[in-house]
């Protein structure tokens, strides 16, 4: 709508500046044409009556000239004339001194026209002609010819002009509302809201189309790009779904490799719960224990089997797949829980793992994926002492941004450092630590893809990792994430 008005405006913009220019000239050329007849009039009443006024003013002088002038008929009625003496300052009057010489020397060499308004308002024409009259002062024929037929005419002129203005804003208007909404306003309407529903990705129900213009062309094109944009989407929606299960598919394998790990450590946790397991039932089957040492044998069996089988959950759950599910998560139970499932590979490589946690540190996060990054971490921090060590993990709220990234806002975040007292790591391959299949381990004690699922980890949450080391000095790994 706002299109077609604006179209409207210019059209009656330029159908006023055309009219007002034709009425303009319209006017003008009644004026010009007005003041040529009378000149016309003027010569032709001189050369009527010359003969006669030069006799009239031999014979009886000026007032014989007048009274053969009040005798003379102007060949066009409506018109009047008299006889004037171009010195006197009734010719002059109202004009200044140059405008008079200017006169002056204007009928001097012909005719002469002014315009002047009566005490009634009425303007009229006045023409002068020079007529000679021998060695008499200059003098000549002063034709006045009322301008009121021509004002009239011009006013009818401007009123034809502002009726015919008047009813083109009329059926513009009109035009507007029907045909311009009609044609323009409910198409473009149309329009934009398909494009709003494109760029809110919706690419379906194609905008029908009728018509060959310019505006049917530019319907067809957005259902073209709609479509080619909706194959596009699925391509991209299938090939992300590809990527995720391949990309799940590692993060499982490289749970289902760190469980082989500890899973010697873990047939040692279990050796002395199944021996006292062993031992107490060998004492029940005996039949030499009263009745409270059967019960109190049979209360140590059942208290080892729950720890086994709680040994064992926490290693199923951790091997498990399953699809990531956020939610609050304490960060010191995290660690915790994280810290007894790799405590027997530690001690199997004596190595102790040392924890300062806070509590209250709360983040919204996937469980089994914030495990398995700290499982990395701690598995390779104690594989990276060879000889045996203290692993120190810590955790405290910090403030602040993202490497990098100057322009972003400092935010609250949990740091969860994870420090080794191992050979540490270069320079050169700390610019690669986190690349896929890079790895600084003996062949076939690593695949290079325990850091970079856990970096990925960790950015899908909103966090990034820093690593400080240097060769020789042991390295520490921070994990920063969001804070509740």
């Amino acid at each position: 709508m706002k299109l077609a008005a604006k179209m409207m405006f210019l059209f009656l913009a330029i159908v006023m500046l055309m009219t007002a220019v034709g009425s303009y000239f319209s006017v003008r050329r009644g004026f010009e044409r007005f003041e040529q007849r009378q000149r016309e009039l003027a010569q032709e009443t001189a050369n009527a009556g010359a003969e006669e006024l030069a006799r009239a003013w031999r014979t009886g002088g000026a007032e014989a000239l007048l009274a053969a002038m009040q005798s003379m008929d102007v060949p066009e009625p409506g018109h009047q004339a008299r006889w004037v003496w171009f010195e006197q300052t009734e010719f002059a009057s109202g004009n200044s001194r140059t405008r008079v010489v200017e006169q002056r020397a204007g009928v001097s060499s012909g005719s002469l026209s002014r315009t002047f308004t009566d005490e009634h308002g009425n303007r009229h024409l006045r023409t002068y002609y020079p007529v000679e009259l021998g060695n008499s002062p200059r003098g000549g024929l002063e034709i006045t010819g009322s301008l009121e037929p021509l004002d009239k005419a011009a006013r009818e002129t401007i009123a034809t002009a502002l009726l015919s203005l008047g009813a083109i804003a009329i059926i513009s208007l009109a035009f507007v509302y029907v045909a311009g909404v009609r044609w323009v306003a409910k198409p473009l309407a149309r329009l934009i809201h398909k494009t709003e529903r494109i760029g809110e990705g919706d690419f379906e129900d194609p905008l029908p189309v009728r018509g060959n213009d310019e505006l049917s062309q530019l319907a067809r094109a957005l259902n073209d790009m709609s479509a080619k944009l909706a194959e596009q989407q699925q391509r991209i929606h299938d090939e992300s779904a590809e990527r995720l299960a391949t990309l799940e598919q590692l993060r499982h394998a490289d749970r289902l490799k760190t469980v082989g790990r500890l899973a010697a450590g873990i047939a040692h946790e279990m050796g002395t719960p199944l021996n006292v397991v062993s031992g107490r039932a060998g004492l029940i089957a005996s039949g030499k224990l009263s009745a409270e040492e059967i019960a109190a044998s049979a209360g140590a069996i059942k208290s080892e089997a729950e720890r086994i089988t709680a040994i064992i959950r926490q290693l199923l759950d951790f091997a498990r797949p399953g699809k990531s599910l956020r939610m609050k998560l304490d960060v010191g139970d995290l660690v915790q829980q994280t810290v007894i499932l790799i405590e027997p590979l530690a001690e199997k490589r004596n190595v102790r793992i040392e924890v300062a946690l806070p509590e209250d540190l709360i983040i919204s996060a996937d469980r089994n994926q914030m495990q398995q990054v700290l499982t990395n971490l701690l598995v390779n921090a104690s594989q990276s002492m060879p000889d045996g060590g203290i692993v120190t993990v810590k955790a405290e709220c910090w403030r602040g941004k993202p490497p990098g990234c100057d322009s972003a806002e400092e935010s609250d975040c949990v740091a969860i450092s994870v420090r080794d007292q191992g050979t540490g790591i270069c320079e050169e391959d700390r610019t690669h630590i986190f690349e896929p299949f890079f790895t600084t381990k003996d062949v076939g004690e690593g695949t290079g893809l325990g850091l970079s699922i856990a970096y990925g980890i960790v950015q899908e949450h909103g966090g990034w990792i820093e690593v400080e080391s240097a060769r020789g000095r042991g390295s520490c790994f921070t994990v920063y994430l969001p804070l509740e």
